[in-house]
């Protein structure tokens, strides 16, 4: 087994919500010799000078016409400003998804990023492709809603998001959601709890985590502090996943622990196997 990993060409995607193929509008091609793709590794900055009481919320999808990958869309960590022009802007840390993309020998591979809320600074977005000549594991399917939600702003209120659907799947692998702050405001902080239901779930059991919280600062030019491994991710072990039905519909909800001013920006996601 050999490993090897290549990257896309960072891509600007605009301060708008249009999603953007990476790598000069082009697809990356598998070398050949590969056998899977193992993972995705997409990282995103500022293109210029940030906003203040603003938070950048994206999403990666691959597609390809000469291999089976879709659907495989998932959440990037999310960046967030302060709330003066001052205030320094947290990187997150880089974050790998689990594909395990088999039969990737010379494949063309399309990527594509995209904002899930409209900014005043366009973001560029890169990728990394890791890359092996054998099998790794079995192949991850990543799913998001097509929207994302707004969480409420009373503590304890427990916030109804945009749903998940499976299709042809067998057993969740991971969950997962991002919760980034808007309006920043001084000692406010963005705590809760994610949870995951279906009725399609064929085990009756609760799965509920906490979200990766962000604090800001006492003073008036406060930064938010995200924790770095931002989104929650939480995997199960091969075999030990959510087992569902074919076709199932995921209802996911967030419960905000703290009082805030304004709504955080909410999106679930989750990784299956077939």
């Amino acid at each position: 087994m050999t490993f090897s990993m290549d990257t896309v060409i960072p891509t600007t995607a605009g301060t708008g919500t249009t999603e953007v193929r990476l790598n000069s509008d082009a697809p990356i091609q598998v070398p050949d010799g590969i056998n899977q793709i193992v993972e995705v590794v997409p990282y995103w900055v500022l293109v210029g000078a940030g906003t203040p009481d603003e938070s950048y919320v994206g999403r990666i999808r691959l597609q390809s016409n000469d291999i089976s990958v879709e659907p495989c869309r998932f959440m990037m960590p999310s960046i967030s400003t302060g709330d003066a022009a001052f205030t320094s802007i947290g990187a997150p840390s880089l974050k790998s998804y689990a594909v395990n993309i088999p039969n990737a020998n010379g494949a063309n591979i399309n990527v594509y990023g995209q904002s899930m809320d409209a900014q005043t600074v366009a973001p560029s977005i890169g990728c990394e492709l890791v890359y092996s000549t054998s099998s790794t594991g079995n192949q991850q399917y990543w799913q998001t809603p097509d929207d994302i939600s707004t969480s409420g702003t009373s503590i304890n209120t427990r916030q109804t998001l945009n749903t998940i659907t499976i299709t042809d799947g067998r057993q969740i692998t991971s969950l997962g959601m991002v919760v980034a702050p808007t309006a920043i405001a001084a000692s406010t902080h963005y705590v809760g709890e994610a949870e995951f239901q279906s009725s399609d779930f064929q085990v009756p059991f609760p799965y509920k985590f906490p979200i990766a919280p962000s604090y800001t600062g006492l003073g008036a030019a406060a930064n938010v502090l995200s924790n770095p491994a931002n989104p929650s991710n939480p995997k199960f072990p091969t075999g030990h996943g959510i087992p569902v039905s074919s076709r199932c519909l995921v209802n996911s909800f967030f419960t905000n622990r703290d009082a805030v001013g304004t709504g955080a920006t909410v999106m679930p996601f989750l990784s299956f196997t077939r």
